[in-house]
């Protein structure tokens, strides 16, 4: 299983993960996509592919970033950054080495949502965290703008979360005067 770490952020200020990754002393080539950013750290070895020719995420030294997205003009959507290879540690220890280092990064912002009792996290905000975002034990740091963006009581839901989800939430949205653009 992935090594995630999730991030409220801005989807036009969001940036500031992907840089964290571009200043490595050796960074990843870097390839952008609808939904983020598939990082190959070719310092750790090739791509693995199936028999197939699908590519064997879990044993290539990738990271995937799901990048923050607009949903129905009011909502946002988390942003993830996952650690593929499984088991990290003994596939490629410099790449669980990087995964650490990354958590003291990420672990310097406000943690916004915890779903265990041994983290602490700002009350207040879990209003404002719907759909299946509050389903995952991995907490939720708010970079500035994502923790700008709670305090001004914007939406944000998983980005797992499909129309059907964000279509309910939107009814629930326009209980309390919150009104979402159609689908």
């Amino acid at each position: 299983m992935a090594t995630t770490y999730r991030f409220a952020a801005s989807p036009e200020a969001c940036s500031e993960i992907l840089e964290w990754f571009r200043a490595l002393a050796v960074p990843p080539a870097v390839t952008l996509t609808d939904w983020g950013a598939a990082l190959h750290f070719k310092t750790f070895g090739e791509i693995k592919y199936h028999a197939d020719g699908a590519i064997d995420a879990n044993a290539s030294p990738l990271v995937t970033v799901l990048l923050p997205k607009v949903r129905r003009d009011v909502i946002w959507t988390i942003g993830e950054v996952r650690f593929l290879p499984t088991p990290l540690r003994r596939l490629y220890p410099g790449l669980h080495g990087m995964s650490t280092q990354f958590a003291k990064w990420i672990e310097g912002f406000d943690c916004v949502f915890a779903n265990d009792s041994q983290r602490e996290s700002i009350d207040g905000f879990n209003y404002y965290l719907e759909g299946s975002v509050r389903n995952s034990l991995d907490p939720i740091w708010a970079l500035p703008s994502g923790f700008e963006a709670l305090q001004n009581e914007r939406y944000f839901v998983s980005v797992q979360d499909n129309e059907i989800k964000v279509e309910t939430l939107c009814r629930s949205l326009r209980l309390r005067g919150v009104e979402c653009s159609s689908a």
